[in-house]
């Protein structure tokens, strides 16, 4: 594993928060409005991510990324679980409300984290990635979704005809299937796909700017900061000390590697997204994203970091 790992998603996180300064500035210049916010909200949610999950699984099958290809979807589930019943347990004590719970259950796992994969780790660590990714998508649209909502409107219809969902199967199907998207279709995929971190990073500058500051820079959103960029993540890590220390090595110590990177990342946006597009309290889910966005350039790198040195082989 690289050691320069942790410089370089410094580096990277840098960039995108400079993303996040600009989409602010186009707020308080007035080149953006609330309806401009919701429009960009919708392309991020129904047509960016969509082709970066499909593209995420172009790739060539073999044995060794398919079993960690299942590894990382078993693990995947075991550190959401963890992360859900961790919070549920402490929501009471610490009365965290819905939107805030939402926060430091779920991650940008697929607007930071696969950006930063692709940039600092190998290839076919995406496949890792996304595996975290599609847990996450779909207990986003169950879980996420009634809990943000505030209400138990959910139907499987509605998962199963959504387009992300859809992305996925289809994205497993090429996979197992050897199946290769080409030409003019893989060239679109690819270059939406490649726009899913600066859009992102845009459209939480874009809801910081339409947001007071003094909403957004309180003490309880530096606490509901603190529990996603370093509770949760050193429970997941103590979770993956339990595993046979054969498994942190190799092609195993790559998955563990993105997946703990997957959920050391900031409050997922998607949060935000939903809050807004439900009209519930996405001030404090816009502060919250804010706060972490600029706080992982510091506890991402040094998370890695720790893990790495923990598991030295």
């Amino acid at each position: 594993m690289n050691a320069d790992l942790p410089f370089l998603l410094a580096e990277q996180i840098c960039a995108f928060f400079i993303m996040i300064l600009m989409g602010f500035a186009s707020v308080r210049a007035g080149i953006i409005g609330t309806e401009e916010t919701k429009g960009i909200t919708r392309l991020l949610l129904y047509v960016v991510t969509p082709c970066v999950i499909l593209m995420s699984y172009q790739t060539e099958y073999s044995s060794d990324v398919a079993g960690g290809l299942l590894l990382a979807f078993g693990a995947a589930v075991l550190v959401h679980a963890a992360a859900i019943f961790g919070i549920r347990f402490a929501a009471p004590a610490m009365k965290l409300s819905n939107v805030e719970q939402a926060s430091i259950i779920y991650t940008n796992s697929g607007n930071l984290t696969v950006p930063l994969v692709m940039s600092v780790l190998e290839p076919r660590a995406v496949m890792y990635a996304s595996a975290y990714l599609v847990v996450q998508t779909v207990l986003i649209w169950t879980h996420c979704f009634t809990m943000v909502k505030g209400s138990s409107g959910f139907t499987w219809k509605k998962l199963l005809l959504n387009v992300n969902t859809i992305a996925i199967a289809l994205g497993l199907v090429f996979f197992f299937c050897g199946i290769h998207i080409g030409g003019p279709l893989q060239t679109a995929f690819n270059g939406m796909g490649k726009t899913i971190g600066p859009l992102a990073m845009f459209s939480i500058g874009v809801m910081l700017g339409n947001s007071r500051l003094s909403d957004i820079f309180r003490f309880r959103n530096f606490m509901v900061s603190a529990m996603r960029l370093l509770c949760i993540p050193v429970l997941i890590m103590l979770l993956f000390s339990l595993w046979p220390q054969d498994w942190i090595a190799g092609e195993y110590r790559l998955v563990f590697t993105t997946l703990l990177l997957s959920t050391s990342a900031p409050s997922a946006v998607i949060v935000s997204q939903l809050a807004l597009i439900s009209n519930q309290d996405y001030r404090t889910a816009s502060g919250v994203n804010i706060i972490t966005d600029f706080l992982c350039i510091f506890t991402i790198p040094l998370v890695i970091w720790m893990y790495l040195h923990l598991n030295a082989a």
